[in-house]
């Protein structure tokens, strides 16, 4: 169960939805609304409960379920109703499918895979290219179906520049604000491994499995689930290896496995805020021991920048982590990369601010 509490400030100040009108409306009646409050804290502690809880009506409508809220969902009817007038039939849905919503919402884990944050992958990678030209074995925890490991069979084009593949069915569209620039993003160490953990990895191939990532998509969002199909199609020609598990488990045993003495990137985004708070350090601990048999880079975008770093828009911190323990902020980026701020100074082991 998640606390009733982090459950209502969730619904109450969804800051997430800047571009969901409908789970924007939706949310105020969930906040006024004990029992879908009850159902939506039937969750796993850590699970985003605004995520799971709208990823598993959304399910349901996406799969053909005959109901009058479908008509506001842009996903599911073309011309959708405006979203203000939702609620009450957000009510009639929880009411007549509780059973069903409440087997999904504790059963089912927020395994997101926005294929644009292979972008902050890419970016990280092109600073840390500045420290190292050694092939680096790559690590992302929380990789879900591992559609940010194909990140060099994408295309980019950022503030008109391109990078990439620009023949890829993905092509990934970013606008850079302030005055450093984006660096070379065809400048990159070699991957000599790539690997996931998840604790439920993804099937690109199981239909069930697909239907669950485009759930957790924003139903007016038909851009991103156009990427999502794209991609799925990249990493279901080119699969990679997701080993399952809980991350503080498993990532010292796969760090060992690695030649001892070759340099490994740890990545990961929106993922440690789905660690219930007791067990981040020991998951913040299992990332530090990858490092024990060779160099470690630690890639993350989860946290807001601190105060030092004075962003041209509100975003999400991309944070490197040197071998010798630096942690630098290279770029704030949006929460869907929809637009990058490269900061000055951006690279490993240089301040920025």
């Amino acid at each position: 169960m998640i606390d009733r509490a982090v459950v209502r400030r969730a619904f109450d100040r969804p800051r997430e939805f800047t571009s969901s009108p409908l789970y924007r409306a939706l949310s105020r009646t969930v906040v006024d609304d004990e029992r879908l409050l009850d159902l939506a804290s039937r969750g796993t502690a850590g699970q985003y409960p605004t995520f799971l809880f709208f990823g598993a009506i959304h399910l349901m409508l996406l799969a053909g379920v005959d109901h009058p809220l479908a008509r506001f969902y842009p996903s599911v009817v073309a011309g959708a109703a405006p979203p203000d007038g939702a609620g009450p039939a957000l009510v009639s849905f929880c009411t007549a499918y509780e059973e069903r919503l409440s087997e999904l919402i504790s059963t089912r884990l927020v395994q997101t895979n926005h294929v644009q944050r292979a972008l902050g992958l890419r970016i990280g990678l092109a600073a840390i290219a500045r420290d190292t030209s050694t092939p680096l074995h790559l690590i992302e925890v929380g990789a879900s179906a591992g559609l940010n490991l194909r990140f060099d069979r994408y295309g980019y084009r950022i503030a008109g520049r391109a990078f990439g593949d620009p023949t890829s069915g993905v092509q990934i569209v970013a606008d850079a604000y302030g005055p450093t620039p984006v660096p070379d993003l065809d400048v990159l160490p070699a991957v000599a491994s790539r690997s996931g953990v998840d604790l439920h990895p993804i099937d690109p191939r199981n239909p069930d499995a697909r239907a669950w990532l485009e759930a957790l998509i924003w139903p007016e969002n038909r851009h991103q689930r156009a990427l999502l199909a794209a991609a799925l199609r990249v990493v279901d020609a080119h699969p990679v290896t997701i080993h399952p598990g809980d991350a503080i488990d498993v990532l010292p045993v796969l760090a060992d496995s690695l030649p001892v003495g070759e340099p490994r990137i740890v990545f990961h985004s929106a993922t440690r805020l789905h660690v219930p708070a007791d067990r981040r350090p020991a998951f913040d601990d299992a990332i530090l021991a990858c490092g024990r048999t060779g160099s470690l880079w630690w890639l993350s975008v989860e946290d807001a920048p601190d105060s030092t770093v004075n962003p041209a828009r509100s975003g999400t911190a991309l944070k490197v982590r040197a071998p010798d323990g630096d942690t630098t902020t290279i770029a704030v980026l949006d929460g869907h990369l929809g637009w990058v701020q490269m900061l000055p100074g951006s690279a490993p082991g240089v301040t920025s601010g």
